[in-house]
């Protein structure tokens, strides 16, 4: 006898993406095909609203009937509720409140070009989280609902300092500290506002003790052996990612981008008209060996992305990144974890410190081959000598990438 198959329940689960929120992800019993429905609630603190959308939604699922067939299914957008009334006017969650609204206001879409004084949709996700995270601590050191109550003349220099061993203690890199605590002071320069009554602080914010995060962790580069192990165990178009990786310097969101038509046998071109940042030079010929071989497999036409996953969307879409994904399978077949062997961005790193070694190159070449639009760090990072440890697997890497032997890393 045939056993029955468990039916999977779909969960209610919220995104800021692409102005998602409440939505339920499900796969169609007709199509096969999986799809997403959107309750039109964009708030988080409205889950009591979508949760009985979602109960509605999934007993038409469940009863065998088409989601999108009964009138109650389709969500109308919930209501704006205005202020609680437990919400001091000028109070820190007032005060964040409009912070957030500013910083969403001077978000761009992914297809707008980077103008100054705009953020990406990931950078203000990272913001929203930031301060909730603050008003939590406030919350759970004052009680709750105390970021709602306080205002900024109740903030103590001890508050400001215990949140910055908080979250140093927590083990937050050295930047990431800095940029939580630089959100604070946005927090309080936002407070002079006239609609929160000119706020200041009662005490000097440059007297306070500064307890930094953690130093940044050493990226280290893959042997040749590993990558040699890498390269045996991945197919066509793995091969072609990796040595666009290391040949051309390129992260997951640069090889979803990829277009055909942008690499030539001698050249490169991948500048952007709308970032305007200058990136290009000449095709190794290993790297263009496999674009070319990629390109005559898979026909792709002209001006389409070179890349796409197995449903024909980019491999880096909204919070989905499928070149991690098949590299921490690949990095498994291989014989690596992650301790051994670090993401797929270290391969952009080995490539730049093989090109920045190369005789004759400028901090100007480096900064075109990253795609950096500042040159500040290139210096330090990518134009020192090569590593004793690292010259093996770069001067394999260059002999690969020209099919001969090149002059040898600086020393």
């Amino acid at each position: 006898m045939a056993k029955t198959a468990r039916q999977r329940i779909p969960k209610l689960r919220f995104t800021s993406i692409r102005a998602i929120g409440w939505h339920v992800a499900y796969r169609d019993k007709s199509t096969g095909h999986s799809r997403r429905h959107r309750f039109g609630i964009l708030d988080r603190q409205l889950e009591p609203d979508a949760r009985a959308l979602y109960h509605q939604w999934l007993a038409e699922y469940l009863g065998g009937k088409s989601p999108l067939a009964h009138s109650t299914i389709t969500a109308k957008p919930a209501p704006k509720r205005g202020p609680k009334k437990n919400i001091l006017s000028g109070s820190i969650l007032d005060i964040s409140t409009g912070l957030i609204e500013a910083e969403r206001a001077r978000t761009r879409n992914a297809d707008e070009p980077r103008r100054r004084g705009t953020i990406s949709a990931l950078v203000f996700r990272y913001l929203s989280k930031q301060l909730r995270d603050f008003l939590e601590f406030l919350d759970g050191r004052h009680g709750k609902g105390a970021a709602a109550r306080m205002r900024i003349g109740d903030l103590s220099m001890e508050d400001i300092e215990y949140y910055n061993r908080y979250i140093a203690a927590k083990g937050f890199s050295a930047s990431q500290v800095a940029k939580r605590m630089q959100l604070v002071k946005a927090i309080i320069n936002r407070a002079g506002r006239p609609q929160y009554g000119r706020q200041v602080l009662r005490w000097n914010w440059d007297s306070k003790d500064v307890a930094h995060g953690t130093p940044p962790r050493e990226r280290p580069f893959p042997t040749s052996k590993q990558l040699r192990k890498l390269l045996r165990a991945a197919d066509l178009r793995g091969k072609a990612m990796i040595w666009l990786g290391v040949g051309l310097g390129l992260g997951a969101k640069d090889l979803s981008v990829i277009r055909v038509g942008q690499i030539a046998k001698d050249a490169y071109d991948l500048r952007r008209a709308k970032t305007g940042v200058e990136r290009y030079g000449d095709t190794p010929p290993l790297v263009w060996m496999y674009v070319n071989a990629y390109q005559t497999r898979f026909l792709r036409p002209p001006g389409e992305l070179l890349f796409v996953t197995r449903n024909g969307v980019p491999l880096v879409h909204s919070s989905s990144n499928a070149v991690a994904q098949w590299w921490a399978k690949l990095r498994v077949r291989g014989g690596d974890s992650t301790k051994s062997l670090p993401g797929f961005y270290t391969l952009r790193h080995l490539g730049a410190t093989e090109f920045g070694s190369r005789p004759g190159t400028s901090i100007g070449d480096v900064k075109r081959w990253l795609g950096h639009t500042a040159s500040s760090d290139v210096a330090d990072l990518y134009m020192r000598p090569v590593r004793p440890e690292y010259r093996e697997v770069v001067h394999w890497l260059r002999k690969r990438l020209f099919g001969l032997t090149l002059s040898a890393p600086k020393k």
